[in-house]
């Protein structure tokens, strides 16, 4: 997303609720998309974020089917894709290659096919496919605070209108 967009999109973002994952997602949703790169972004282990993930699924913890999209589009994504497709396979984990756009907007586009889903990013590119999305405020290999938003679209509206004037 455009840094000027992504301003504008985080003036009018709208919290509807925060939680950890399990208490946004289970028994709301049957999907939960995760932007596999914004999310693992800076940690120090994301084979042990994504092991966190199949006990939390093993356990019920977690209970909608978690899919995890990977970027897969240029060159440099491909070669680090390799290795977490390596992972999801030894882990059990589903996952899908976002070859033609980005993977935060490949998971919301996947999201608006399978119905009663919900895309997991950092970005906010998800709320230009979709309503609603989760977006993590802090995340450690022990612990998710997250935030459900939407985005207020007459804000977003008149922001637009104030930049192409």
């Amino acid at each position: 997303m455009d840094p000027r967009l992504r301003r504008i999109y985080s003036r009018c973002i709208v919290e509807v609720e925060r939680g950890t994952l399990p208490d946004l997602v289970n028994d709301r949703y049957d999907y939960l998309m995760i932007d596999l790169a914004s999310i693992t972004y800076g940690l120090k282990n994301p084979r042990a974020f994504l092991m966190n993930v199949r006990l939390a699924l093993d356990y019920d913890y977690l209970r909608p089917s978690v899919v995890f999209v990977i970027d897969h589009s240029r060159p440099e994504h491909k070669a680090v894709a390799e290795t977490r497709v390596k992972w999801f396979r030894e882990l059990g984990l589903d996952y899908m290659l976002a070859e033609d756009e980005p993977a935060e907007v490949r998971a919301a586009r996947e999201c608006m096919r399978r119905g009663k889903c919900i895309v997991l990013s950092r970005d906010y590119d998800p709320l230009t496919v979709m309503d609603e999305m989760i977006q993590p405020i802090k995340i450690t290999e022990m612990a998710w605070i997250n935030r459900k938003i939407t985005i207020n679209k007459e804000c977003l509206s008149n922001y637009l209108k104030k930049k192409n004037n």
